[in-house]
């Protein structure tokens, strides 16, 4: 089986930050072409996000959208109580995926629960962490 990746929203936007493809970089990390993924809650929050932005913020959240158009899109909601991060690692945690993130907080709480982490190093390339 394919490794596996679960995208958030903010690493959804490093191909338009940073000029990185992390399909390719993902790729190359992992020696084989993985599988990607976002959960539906991670397409909420970007359409939410969206909402009152600047124009500039607003055209970095539609290339994220277009990003995710690439990946699967696994139903998983936000439970009560709960952020989007922390479904997020729900997620990785119950059915074994490697997270793309650039958020530093959830990023430890991964590597805590023994969940591998896909980061962007230097503005440039993609490491995997764990």
């Amino acid at each position: 089986m394919p490794p596996r990746i679960l995208f958030d929203t903010n690493f959804l936007m490093i191909p338009l930050r940073f000029g990185v493809d992390v399909f390719e970089e993902a790729e190359r990390v992992l020696n084989q072409p993985p599988e990607y993924y976002v959960t539906r809650s991670v397409l909420r929050e970007i359409e939410h996000l969206k909402q009152g932005a600047s124009p500039s913020f607003v055209k970095e959240l539609s290339f994220a959208e277009k990003i995710a158009e690439r990946c699967s899109v696994l139903e998983v909601d936000v439970e009560d109580g709960e952020s989007v991060d922390d479904s997020i690692l729900r997620t990785a945690e119950n059915k074994r995926f490697i997270v793309g993130t650039a958020d530093a907080k959830l990023r430890k709480k991964l590597r805590d629960a023994g969940v591998k982490v896909l980061v962007l190093r230097q503005r440039r390339y993609l490491e995997l962490m764990g």
